[in-house]
């Protein structure tokens, strides 16, 4: 596998950006056109010859994420901070701790009016979707993949691939930003070394001995491309099959680390994993927000086969055997949903599909959260079976190719004579989910993880037969953490909080102080999820090509929607909200509780209640906070209290500057036309 360059530097002429690696001897470099944005692989000697003047400027880069096109034209998107995080074998993997969106567009080429404020606007969409740190690569190392198949990809090529050319489709977080890139790359091999695939997730590298055997223990989480977005304004499946949060996590026990010791000689290069998968139900539902607690819920079953055959379809063929484990309610408002899944599930004809449904809240209630391992001995079967990739790193034996050793992996076969190749592999996955994806399904999941593990560790000889995690209490902790600061980062990227029932987590137990602080986040999340998510939902479009720019399309996207009335409405919210400000710092006769004092707040509480009440019933669509740059379905639409009602000259207050400037004299007659009738 060809690594990719370490260093970059960008150089910045009249009418080109030039890309070329800083250290390390490379044949060719990247040429940006900077009118058309066109990239193209370039001999280094004819670089040189073709740019002997001094660039307007350098830039250093650790590397380069890809281009976009904005209504500017092409800007680049690099590593300017990075951060090394641990390994994976001998390879570093870095968490990206800074980004630089850097514009390459000619400087004459520019916007003006509105399209400059639109253009403003897309920049500061994009760098809020990079400034989250749970971006992640490796130089070396195919870090879009799980183990497995980076072994399954190195039987299959010929050796000399590029890292992107055997990333993982579904996980190559960045590949709309590289598609330039990866276009100029295919011309030329060389050229590849530029393309750097990175992952959105979490990873997690912790050094563990037990009983003076030293291993890395690994935790990566990977986060699907292809219907990213956020809590309520991505969910279920798409025509395609994609599942909104769909993640895929790998546990990894690691022997072959630069720090790994042990004094078994058959542990010593062996890599241990074990894969599980989340995501969305995958059916057409959604969840409408309507600035009550609990939003709207659509299902459609029927238009949901196609979908549910797609994913169900997909996850066959990346992992051989599925089973599906719903956390759903089997009551009440979440009960349409398990109904339309297992009604699905129990459609779909397979041997190698598994349908299965645990009611998360209805067993675990009171805190009964042992009750978990009814479902963990429901599993015990399929995660027994399944098992785990195993694969010993080693010199090859007299005359064996790398492929012949791996044809038929067993466990022998492997530890035999020090050869490279699987002695064990995966046969199936198991895929969970509840609503969210979230709180749920990270309980479920770190409880599989520590089964397998135990059984990984007392089959390499590194516990004993009856040994388990819980009596070594330094690796307990770690693992507690390790999951819940996992759970963590997979909620901020879907839901923009932490995530719920971490103390169970991190702790082995359900606690009140963490009840409490699961009602704190779960009042974020509705906050966020009517009032800021469309915003954050915007940028993940932007980021992974959801939305693409286009130039010339006319008006923009972020338009002024609201109406008179909304407008109305939110300016009285910000006038309850000063009185209610005013009357708690300057409280009427001194007291806060005086009857005036009290009767003053109350009424402007009523008021701003009232306002809530007009809100929900008719402006959710206008007020509430929608995604602009790709059209929500279930976004209802604009609402006029009364639309024969034409106050221009309000209008002309209120209103964004188009519709000022289209307000003309005549439709100010047309408004109020001539009457003969005389004032009384």
């Amino acid at each position: 596998m060809v690594t990719a360059q370490q260093s970059y530097k960008i150089s910045f002429y009249q009418a080109t950006v030039t890309i070329e690696a800083a250290r390390g001897a490379v044949d060719e470099h990247l040429v940006i056109d900077r009118s058309s944005g066109a990239v193209r692989a370039v001999s280094t000697s004819d670089t040189v010859n073709a740019f002997s003047a001094a660039p307007q400027r350098t830039i250093s880069a650790h590397g380069i994420m890809g281009l976009i096109n904005l209504q500017r034209g092409p800007y680049i998107v690099l590593v300017t901070g990075r951060e090394a995080v641990g390994s994976v074998g001998t390879s570093t993997v870095y968490r990206v701790s800074e980004t630089k969106v850097v514009k390459v567009a000619a400087d004459n080429r520019v916007v003006q009016g509105f399209d400059a404020v639109d253009e403003a606007t897309y920049v500061r969409l994009l760098e809020s979707a990079l400034a989250v740190k749970s971006f992640y690569f490796s130089y070396d190392m195919d870090l879009t993949s799980s183990l497995e198949r980076q072994q399954q990809q190195q039987q299959q090529q010929s050796g000399g691939q590029s890292l992107y050319a055997t990333a993982n489709d579904e996980f190559f977080f960045n590949k709309y930003l590289a598609e330039p890139l990866i276009a100029a790359a295919s011309s030329s091999q060389k050229a590849g070394v530029f393309v750097l695939p990175m992952i959105h997730g979490f990873f997690v590298c912790k050094q563990v001995m037990i009983r003076g055997t030293a291993f890395n223990y690994v935790l990566i989480t990977r986060r699907g491309r292809k219907r990213q977005g956020t809590r309520y304004f991505s969910r279920g499946a798409d025509e395609d099959g994609n599942v909104s949060n769909f993640a895929e996590t790998e546990q990894i026990v690691d022997f072959v680390a630069l720090n790994a010791s042990t004094s078994d000689p058959n542990l010593a290069g062996v890599q241990m994993a074990y894969v599980q998968v989340r995501g969305s139900i995958p059916l057409l539902w959604a969840q409408v927000i309507n600035m009550r607690y609990v939003p709207t819920l659509k299902v459609d079953t029927d238009a949901s086969r196609e979908r549910f055959s797609k994913h169900i379809t997909r996850m066959l063929d990346m992992y051989n055997e599925v089973v599906s484990v719903n956390l759903v309610n089997k009551v009440k408002y979440e009960k349409p949903m398990g109904d339309a899944f297992a009604k699905l599930s129990s459609d779909f004809k397979s041997p190698n599909y598994h349908y299965t449904h645990f009611d998360f809240h209805k067993e675990c209630s009171k805190m009964r959260w042992e009750r978990i391992s009814i479902l963990l001995d429901e599993l015990a079967e399929y995660n027994t079976r399944f098992g785990y990739f195993k694969m010993k790193h080693g010199v090859k034996a007299p005359g064996q190719t790398a492929a012949a050793s791996a044809a038929a992996p067993t466990e022998e076969s492997a530890a035999a004579n020090g050869t490279t190749g699987p002695s064990k592999l995966q046969e199936g996955v198991i895929r969970t989910n509840c609503m969210d994806c979230l709180d749920r399904t990270n309980v479920v999941q770190s409880e599989l993880a520590r089964a397998i593990l135990t059984r990984q560790l007392r089959e390499a000889g590194v516990f004993s037969d009856t040994d388990a995690i819980a009596i070594f209490p330094a690796l307990q902790s770690m693992l507690n953490n390790v999951w819940a600061d996992n759970a963590d980062a997979v909620s901020c990227a879907y839901s923009g909080t932490g995530a719920l029932k971490t103390d169970f987590t991190r702790t082995g137990k359900r606690t009140k102080m963490g009840a409490l602080q699961d009602g704190r986040n779960s009042v974020e999340r509705y906050v966020r999820g009517n009032f800021f998510d469309g915003e954050r939902q915007d940028a993940i479009d932007l980021l992974v090509g959801a939305y693409r720019v286009q130039t010339g399309s006319g008006a923009g996207p972020f338009a002024d929607e609201q109406t008179l009335e909304g407008k109305a409405l939110l300016g009285t919210v910000y006038v309850c909200l000063f009185m209610l400000v005013y009357a708690f710092f300057y409280p009427r006769d001194g007291r806060w509780f005086s009857l005036s004092n009290v009767v003053f707040t109350s009424s402007w509480l009523a008021v701003l209640a009232l306002v809530f009440v007009a809100v929900k019933g008719s402006h959710t669509a206008e007020l509430l906070n929608w995604p602009r740059l790709v059209a929500n379905p279930n976004r209802p639409a604009v609402m006029h209290a009364n639309s024969a009602l034409t106050l221009p000259l309000l209008d002309r207050l209120l209103s964004s500057p188009e519709k000022k400037a289209a307000l003309r004299s005549d439709d100010m007659k047309k408004a109020w036309p001539p009457t003969d009738k005389k004032l009384a």
